[in-house]
């Protein structure tokens, strides 16, 4: 049988304890860096935090982790637009806006942070005070209901694992996350978006496990950000996340 660590996350460690094959995997959940890595087959951080502490790992061939200057780039909203503007992806980038837009709805946004935290929807100029902080920015709304996550692994230059999924926010201008919830989630068919994703990819020379989220606009796809982590909607295929990592190894 074979040894999977994970590290902490209250909500993913009891959900990928409950889907994973017990049959086939011994899953493990502690802090990376206090462990002995060479002990595991496989190691998978949960949070961002947690990639630095799962190195060693991947000098043993115990994981596939993303360059630590692709993680600040993708961890960071703001650069990442402004990395897919200047490298031939600006289609897919709603319009970044100054600190005291005009029209509206637009989205004020941490540069840095998950699950919708520090977000706000704006719909009119007293909603906003126009802070200059550089921790923040504004970007145009993307209105719809359905909101998408494109989850990839990419090993040696190639997609290895993929799952999508549709979540349907009930509103047109939900902020998924602590606030907005999802009333539904369902499998879904990335069509386009795969191949728009994967190239982003390729540009980045990107490796390891990520996940797209985005909407579309007339059909046009429209990312809403890069996350250079195991996403939290991976936990119920986890067991094929983990075959197929195991096997680009």
């Amino acid at each position: 049988m074979q040894r999977i660590l994970f590290g902490n996350h209250p909500t993913q460690m009891p959900a990928i304890a409950h889907h994973i094959d017990h049959a086939r995997y011994e899953a493990s959940f502690a802090p990376i860096d206090a462990v002995d890595v060479a002990r595991f087959d496989l190691v998978v951080p949960l949070r961002v935090e947690q990639i630095a502490a799962a190195r060693p790992a991947q000098v043993l061939g115990r994981s596939v982790l993303p360059r630590p200057d692709l993680v600040t780039l993708c961890d960071d909203k703001l650069a990442l637009n402004l990395w897919l503007i200047a490298h031939g992806f600006a289609d897919t980038v709603p319009a970044l806006l100054g600190n005291r837009p005009d029209t509206f709805p637009y989205i004020r946004k941490t540069r840095r942070g998950d699950y919708g935290m520090g977000c706000r929807m704006i719909s009119a100029a007293d909603e906003d005070d126009g802070s200059e902080d550089p921790t923040l920015f504004r970007q145009r709304a993307v209105e719809g209901r359905f909101e998408y996550v494109l989850h990839l692994l990419r090993i040696g230059g190639a997609i290895r694992f993929q799952v999508a999924y549709r979540y349907d926010m009930g509103q047109p201008l939900g902020v998924r996350g602590q606030v907005d919830r999802p009333s539904a989630i369902e499998p879904a068919d990335p069509g386009p978006a795969l191949a728009t994703c994967t190239a982003i990819l390729d540009a980045l020379d990107y490796e390891g496990t990520c996940c797209f989220n985005y909407k579309l606009e007339d059909g046009a796809l429209r990312i809403l950000e890069l996350n250079p982590r195991f996403g939290g909607s991976l936990v119920g295929v986890v067991t094929d996340y983990v075959a197929a990592h195991l096997a680009a190894l």
